[in-house]
This record gives structure tokens, sequence and C-alpha cells, in this order.
């Protein structure tokens, strides 16, 4: 996301942020009620319901699609579709709402309960839920995995591919302090940022990365929901990928940046109303701020936006520059990107970067080219986030996986990536610089063969940024010289294609490898990314 130990990096360095929460034993506990003290909320709006359309009616996404990908809006026929309506409260620490879902299940087997993750009670703020129902009948839900889960009883089994509406009320208390989630989630520095802030269901597969599965020491269940107690590294979002329809309620003077494009907007008093339509996409995504101001580029179909606060229009400029680069290296490369609009902000963290559907947030610092960072110019280090979140939009986003059990999937590949952005913008000698990083990384643990393929849970001290991040891109140019240059270019791109929306997974990514190449490729996975 995303950093949660993000690696970004310079032409000649690439960064290890260690923060994070530690583990702790799953719980169990009733729903408290919702608190009764709280800030005087701006009355919900009264103009016709956005909402009011047919679950399976997709229309209101297609403006947000380039028109190559709107046909996929006649596709997912199971995704889950969230309807969330929300106000933020004028001194931006508490946010309340309401939240429904249309979730199919799309599994082998019957379900009796459905999870939604609760991310702000484990990143320094609180989410407590109410009026929970199910097709309206009401369910009282159970908290669990220190509260970071909330486990939704079902009244009859649900069956393969039978629907239900969940319905909740839900609270965040917005956190004030950077705590374990890299400062991604809260208000700081005037600047709100919303990481993951509404009940989301989690995928449904949970078998393990790579051969056997992994026990994170009763932290996490032996198999179905993906509702582990995340490890203090790495990324957390493992979510299908679904449509988003969110009216947010804020203060007027706002300027709201969010994933998907702005549908619907009213003012009342001191309010604005905005509706959002995103999808397909694997989260929403909300910043917001008094001071952004915006400049635009356009890249084919997409508008690109880059925010940042005022007085910083020269590092505004870079990221615009960085990241329409970006973009059109990866549309040429892997499949052109699938939304008409990108978002890119610039926020108070602890991290770099962090990549959402469509949008990337940068570190602050990053964007002024006045500072330094790591000893060296903002925009050297600029330039690598830039572009290794940017890429995190075609794997990350569009082809998911599991970023706990497997963040090779996306880290090692984006790490690539962003080489092959140096390529095409810089030449070899910029993407050599950036390869040479990868070893940098993996020096931190004296270049241990230290499989690229574990959870990030099983890794100790350095060795996840020095594995993921170094040793695994290093894997993924060995793959490119055993395949050869064309059938890896094409392998890559149809591994898009072919798991767009979908869910990628190291043995689909092997098995889709040596069709292309027409070969065995067990001795180099079994001597980079598996344990013997």
């Amino acid at each position: 996301m995303s950093t949660r130990y993000k690696i970004i990096a310079t032409v000649m360095i690439v960064l290890t942020l260690v923060a994070g929460c530690g583990k702790a034993e799953p719980t169990a506990t009733p729903v408290p009620p919702t608190a009764t003290s709280v800030p005087t909320l701006v009355p919900m709006p009264t103009a016709p319901h956005p909402f009011d359309t047919a679950w399976d009616d997709r229309a209101i996404f297609r403006e947000g699609l380039i028109d190559a990908e709107q046909e996929v809006l006649d596709r997912l026929p199971g995704a889950s579709v969230y309807h969330i309506d929300f106000q933020i409260t004028d001194d931006f620490l508490l946010l309340e709402g309401h939240e429904k879902v249309h979730y199919t299940n799309q599994e082998d087997d019957p379900l009796d309960e459905v999870y939604f993750r609760l991310f702000p009670n484990i990143a320094g703020g609180a989410a407590t839920v109410s009026a929970v129902k199910i097709d309206g009948q009401d369910v009282e839900p159970v908290y669990e995995f220190r509260d970071s889960a909330l486990r939704v009883p079902l009244p009859t089994a649900l069956q393969p591919s039978e629907r239900v509406v969940i319905q909740m009320d839900f609270q965040v208390e917005v956190a004030q302090e950077m705590a374990g989630n890299y400062g991604l989630f809260g208000y700081f520095d005037g600047v709100l940022v919303l990481d993951e802030f509404y009940p989301v269901i989690p995928v449904y597969d949970d078998e393990g990365a790579g051969p056997e599965p992994f026990d994170y020491a009763q932290d996490r269940p032996a198999e179905g929901w993906n509702v582990e107690v995340p490890p203090p590294d790495g990324d957390v979002t493992y979510f299908d990928a679904s449509f988003y329809l969110v009216r947010v309620t804020a203060p007027a003077d706002l300027t709201v940046v969010a994933s998907g494009i702005v549908v619907g907007s009213e003012h009342e008093a001191n309010s604005q109303i905005l509706t959002f339509a995103a999808g397909p996409a694997r989260d929403f995504y909300l910043a917001a701020s008094e001071n952004y101001t915006v400049i635009s580029e356009t890249v084919g179909e997409t508008t690109v936006n880059s925010y940042a606060l005022s007085g910083r229009a020269d590092g505004a400029e870079l990221v615009l520059q960085f990241a329409t680069d970006a973009l059109r290296s990866y549309n040429e490369r892997f499949g052109v990107y699938p939304y008409t609009e990108f978002d890119i902000a610039s926020t108070p963290m602890q991290a770099l970067g962090m990549e959402y559907p469509g949008a990337v947030v940068i570190a602050l610092a990053l964007c002024d080219p006045s500072e330094e960072v790591l000893g060296l110019p903002s925009q050297i280090v600029l330039e690598g986030t830039v572009a290794h979140e940017v890429a995190h939009q075609w794997f990350y986003n569009a082809v998911g996986n599991d970023q706990i059990d497997e963040p090779w999937l996306d880290e090692a590949i984006v790490q690539y990536a962003t080489g092959l952005y140096y390529a095409d913008v810089g030449g070899e000698r910029a993407a050599e610089s950036w390869r040479d990083s990868w070893y940098s990384r993996w020096d931190r643990v004296d270049r241990a063969d230290i499989p690229i393929g574990l959870p990030v849970g099983a890794y100790a001290g350095r060795e996840y940024g020095a594995i993921v991040y170094g040793r695994g891109p290093l894997f993924i140019a060995a793959l490119a010289e055993e395949m050869g240059p064309k059938p890896f270019g094409e392998f890559l791109r149809d591994y898009y294609e072919s798991h767009k929306w979908g869910i990628g997974t190291g043995d689909a990514f092997r098995q889709l490898a040596e069709h292309h190449c027409q070969c065995d490729l067990t001795a180099l996975f079994e001597e980079w990314v598996y344990e013997e």
C-alpha cells in the first residue's frame, strides 16, 4: 500500500522503513454499543439518494473507465458492490456513516458467516459498528483478531452463487498520532488521510503461500477468510476487485482526492456533498486538505492530477512529469491503464509513498525540491518513488495478490518494472543504476539465499526489505534471462491481461511463464522462490 515497508528507492538506493505494531492473540468480544458522546455532525443530505439503482446496474461506473475497459462492466457478475455514505466532522476527527454491500458467495462451499476488516482499530484510531442487518434481518456480529475483524454470522447458510445485502452503521475515530500504519490513516498537519477506513470484506481463499501454508501462531485462521492480525511489516490489502459508490459529506473548503471519479456534487450551507464511483478496484481511498492545489495533464484517455500543498508548485510539476512518463512506459509494456483519472497527492507519512486504486500518495518531504532525503536531493528519491507506486496500478490493483502471504508477487514485479521505466525514460545507464540498488539492498543480509516467496511474517529484522525488494527483482531478472527477452515481455503482458481484476498466485505466475517459454522452470523457482 505503502509502504508499510515501502521500498522506494533512489536511482542508487532503496529504502527500508521499519515500523508497525506487534502481533497478538485473536480475541472474540461482543460488539459494544456505539459511543454516545460525539461532535455535532452536519445533517445528512436530503437530496435524491445516488444509491437508488439496481445493484446490477453498473452504468454509473462507465465514465471512470477508458473505452477499451468498459466491457468489464458486463463481466465480474459476482463482484461485491459497496454503497458507502459518510460524513467528516468539522474538526476532521470523526467519521460517521452507513454502508450497504451487495455480496455474492463466489466460493464452492456454503458460507455461514462473512468477515469485515476494521483496520482503524490497529492503525491508531477506533472503529465501531452498529445496526448490522442481513437482508433486513438483525444479526449480532463479533469483533475478533484484536478488533481488526468483524465476524458477521448469516441467518442461514449462503449457498454458492447466492447473494445477500449486508448493511451497518459505522463510526470511526480518526488517528491524531502516526501509529503502526506508517501515518497512512489519520489527520496530520492539516491533511486527512483515510487508508482502509471503512468496513471491507477480505478475500476468502486463504491457502497460504508457496507449497505450504504459514501459521502466524493463532493470529490467523487455518483457512478460509483472510483475517489474520497483520505482521508489522508489509502491506495488508487483500480484497477482491469490487465496485464502490461513495458519498461523502465534508466541510465545504476541503479539496477531496479519492479513488474513482466524481459523479455528483452538491453544496449545502458550509458543507459539500461529493459522490465518487470507483471500480473495478481493490479498495477505496480518500485524502483531503484545505491547502491542496492541483495541476493536470492528459495521457491518452486518462487525466493525471498532481495535488500538492500550497507553495509546493515545483514539486507538483515534478510529480506530474514522473507520473505521466511512468504511465506511458507501463501502458506500452503491460497494457493500457484502465481508468480515465489518476491522482497523485502529497501527504504526511512515515513512509515515502503508497499505492491505491486510481491514486498514489507521496511523502510531503519529497515534493520540496529544496529538501534532502537520505542525504540526496529529494528529486532523485521522488522519481523512484513515483515510478514504483505507479507500477502498482498494474500489479496490486488490476492484478491482485495476497500481500501478506505472497508479497513478492507485487513488490518484486513492481521493483523490476521500475527498472523498465528507467530504461524507457533514461536509457540503459539509468536502468543499470536502479538494478545496482537491488544488490545494495540484498547486501543488508549478506546476500543470504533466503527464499523470496515466504509470507511477510516469516522474515526477521531486515530480511523482508532485503529479500522481497532486493533479491525479489533479481529473481525476476533471472527469469527474464532464462526465458529470453521476447517471451518474457509477452509473458508479463499476458500475466497482466489474463489476471486483470482477478487474483494472481505464485503457482499461476510460474505456469504461465512455462507456457510462454515452453520450458521447465522448476529449478529456477526452487533456487529463488520456495523453501527447500
